[in-house]
């Protein structure tokens, strides 16, 4: 390989990393001192397989993970011209067809059946436990169901939060 093409690998794999780093750091922020996570979680995110999506994923594709007993602040807005909602469901099957009692108390947007309508926003506040496993789910009868839900995992082990693609 010449110099010039091994510059050109470098500078990709920089590329790549810079992408890779700013895209949590777009979507999630914390807050050690207070043990706060703040994550933006929008519905409908544009450049995406379609308007039923989190954050550009779909059927739990991305996990968002806190550490245990922080304080969740969740920016939820609608992109999307169909309404939406946001709802902390218990992760196991089978999957709700509509939203109902959050799993962790406070874990949901208003509205949650009918939804936000585009540009609505809301911010959904809660207290993560110890543990435990969820989905982040589009509350709407039918969405969660077409694939509208990100993973939520709560780890004794994470000093901070993280966002990416599921590894399950």
């Amino acid at each position: 390989m010449t110099r010039i093409t091994l510059g050109l690998a470098a500078i990709s794999l920089a590329i790549v990393v810079a992408v890779a780093t700013r895209r949590q750091g777009d979507w999630v922020s914390y807050d050690a001192g207070s043990n706060t996570v703040t994550f933006k979680l929008v519905a409908g995110a544009p450049g995406s397989a379609g308007p039923f999506n989190f954050d550009g994923y779909i059927n739990g594709g991305a996990t968002l993970v806190v550490p245990p007993k922080s304080t969740v602040i969740m920016n939820f807005v609608n992109n999307d011209g169909t309404p939406h909602s946001a709802e902390l469901i218990a992760d196991k099957d089978p999957m709700p067809s509509m939203g109902g009692d959050p799993a962790i108390p406070g874990a949901y947007t208003k509205d949650v059946t009918q939804g936000l309508a585009q540009g609505g926003t809301d911010v959904i506040r809660f207290k993560a436990p110890e543990t435990g496993s969820y989905r982040i789910f589009c509350g709407v009868p039918g969405h969660g169901a077409s694939g509208m839900w990100i993973r939520f995992r709560i780890d004794p082990s994470a000093k901070e939060p993280s966002f990416g693609p599921s590894s399950k």
